[in-house]
């Protein structure tokens, strides 16, 4: 009998150990049902890589906290080079029909990474039409690889890149693919929770970066659904999330103290990826949900950050490095003694922008 591949041997012991999830309501947020559908969808996609878990990296990060382990999940390695693959595995499977037949064209917005896992997966993988909206600061190279799969890319200034999009869809019948504020993508971003508590059960604390949301919703909804379901190694555990943002696009932390998505049109950080212009409403309830606070850290932070992964082999983008960030400046509290899980996002930065950083 032929031996059933590692990752679908761990997801099913995960999915299939204990009972049904007890019902609660989670408002707008995904089910545990969501996430078990969205989980088979990424376990078969040949785009979906389950990403290692690199364990006891704190002392070799220098981290200082008196931690019981800190563990990497590096999807830095991911397929595209971001974690942004998984959300598009699901949402590519969930589209109507006519827009999958190529009979519609397909429209999105994006900094970099969820484009690039954008053009890859529809256009290059499935030939379909579509086209990216980018902020005028976005990287070059990010441009270039995207057009290269086959997109059209826009270039505007970040205010009017909703608009641009809007205007797609009402005058050109585009259908929206949302970066970061769907159900859909968040989904598939929650397989990323479930891979951790696959090699990590005894987890106590997850770090995750946040731009729009999307990873932190998916990743916070799969950890905290998880501690619900009878018969899994986490029943009953209480296992807390933190969202990392960069000073300079603070707009989730400012969307929790205002209790509404905030925008941001002047963002000023070297975390590109973590700097669109508005903070999701959807993802803002999943925040308000599941996530026990949102930390800020600066770019000099992340600088140092990114330093310290390279030094352990990990080539990691700013936006990829603020999880680890948050937890070399001691920002994430009460971890003593804990075992910590920080998601390195992603892995796209260029060989000069790379030197430039970690110099």
């Amino acid at each position: 009998m032929a031996a059933v591949p590692p990752r679908l041997v761990r997801r099913r012991s995960v999915d299939m150990q204990g009972g049904k999830l007890t019902e609660r309501s989670h408002g707008r947020c995904i089910a545990w049902s969501d996430i078990q559908d969205a989980c088979r969808v990424t376990d078969i996609s040949p785009c979906v890589f389950q990403t290692p878990l690199l364990a006891n990296a704190g002392r070799r990060l220098g981290l200082t906290a008196p931690v019981k382990r800190l563990d990497l999940k590096l999807e830095n390695t991911q397929f595209t080079g971001s974690f942004k693959i998984r959300g598009l595995a699901n949402q590519l499977e969930k589209m109507p029909r006519d827009v999958r037949d190529g009979m519609r064209q397909i429209v999105t917005m994006s900094g970099g990474n969820y484009g690039r896992s954008f053009a890859y997966l529809l256009c290059k993988e499935n030939g379909l039409q579509a086209t990216v909206v980018m902020p005028e600061f976005a990287p070059q190279h990010r441009v270039d690889l995207i057009r290269s799969y086959g997109a059209t890319v826009e270039s505007v200034p970040s205010s009017e890149i909703q608009p641009t999009v809007d205007r797609h869809v009402a005058d050109d019948n585009m259908f929206f693919l949302h970066p970061f504020d769907d159900n859909n993508l968040i989904a598939g971003h929650a397989s990323c929770g479930m891979e951790i508590l696959d090699d990590c059960p005894d987890v106590d604390v997850v770090v995750v970066c946040c731009g729009g949301g999307g990873i932190l919703a998916g990743v916070a909804a799969a950890v905290k659904q998880a501690t619900l379901v009878p018969g899994l190694p986490m029943y009953g555990r209480d296992i807390q999330v933190y969202g990392v943002e960069p000073e300079g696009a603070p707009k989730m932390h400012q969307s929790l103290e205002e209790g509404r998505p905030a925008t941001c049109f002047n963002a000023k950080s070297i975390a590109t990826g973590l700097s669109p212009p508005m903070a999701g409403d959807l993802t803002l309830e999943y925040v308000q949900t599941f996530v026990e606070d949102i930390i800020l850290v600066s770019d000099d932070e992340l600088r140092s950050a990114m330093k310290a992964l390279y030094t352990c082999g990990q080539v990691v983008e700013p936006s990829g490095a603020a999880a680890v960030a948050s937890l070399l400046c001691n920002r994430i509290p009460d971890i003593e003694g804990k075992t910590v899980v920080a998601v390195v996002t992603g892995g796209n930065v260029s060989a000069a922008d790379l030197a430039k950083f970690v110099a």
